[in-house]
């Protein structure tokens, strides 16, 4: 049976009540939680078990003095407990009346070895230590959320030009509709002239006129042609640079 030992606190100056095994390890005060190391006890500072007493020696005449019983205390009975007022907690040594149904630290060893970051889901060592996401269970440790975890297909080559396809094409359609509007601002005069919407004289720049401005055409189909252009180019740019992985195909088997 290991011996108990009354060891007062340096910091708060309490008295705990400490095993034998303890000494000369660091632990830490239950009532401060301040750290501090239990010296060894030297030879000349170990309990040494009680005595027991003396048989008193008998009187004259062959009798013996018999030590005076003390009246044993009827033990009180205790009330019993309702379900929702549970017991205080309570130690042996817990002496301080302001302290009375508190539940103080518990006593233990201090571990003195360098702290492993661990997974809070798996507990197992987190690589790097200052991961986001688990790599043995998949446990966000931002949004304490364990992923989900499935198996699917690998996609093959039709997938990707299924998936690609559409993009590629919306790209081309972009591209074709810019070149058709250079192409319409560079040459749109020239395409007007000898036609029936020029006319015989020359403006005040000295230039064929025109019944209607090549500007107005030119205007009419940048206008035309502006809306298709920007949605063609968003659906290529989020197909091929966002998006550009096919849809994965959840194995059911």
């Amino acid at each position: 049976m290991a011996i108990v030992i009354d060891l007062p606190c340096p910091n708060c100056e309490r008295t705990l009540k400490v095993p034998e095994t303890v000494f000369g390890k660091k632990i830490k005060c239950k009532h401060c939680g301040e750290p501090f190391l239990v010296e060894p006890l030297d030879d000349e500072d170990e309990p040494k078990p009680k005595k027991k007493p003396a048989v008193q020696p008998s009187k004259p005449g062959g009798a013996s003095v018999k030590a005076k019983k003390e009246p044993v205390p009827e033990p009180k009975k205790e009330e019993p407990k309702k379900p929702d007022q549970p017991a205080p907690y309570k130690f042996q040594d817990d002496d301080d009346d302001d302290d009375k149904g508190a539940k103080p630290n518990p006593l233990g060893l201090i571990d003195e070895g360098e702290e492993v970051p661990r997974c809070p889901f798996c507990a197992k060592e987190l690589d790097p230590p200052d991961a986001k996401v688990c790599i043995h269970c998949g446990f966000n440790n931002v949004t304490r959320t364990q992923a989900e975890s499935k198996k699917v297909w690998a996609p093959d080559s039709n997938d990707w030009m299924t998936h690609l396809g559409p993009g590629i094409a919306a790209a081309v359609g972009a591209i074709l509709l810019l070149v058709l509007n250079i192409v319409c601002f560079v040459n749109m005069r020239d395409w007007m002239t000898d036609t029936f919407l020029q006319k015989e004289e020359k403006d005040a720049q000295g230039e064929i006129a025109f019944f209607v401005k090549p500007g107005a055409f030119i205007t009419f189909i940048i206008a035309a042609t502006l809306l298709p252009l920007i949605g063609m180019t968003r659906f290529a740019i989020k197909r091929l640079a966002i998006d550009n992985k096919p849809t994965e195909k959840v194995k059911t088997t």
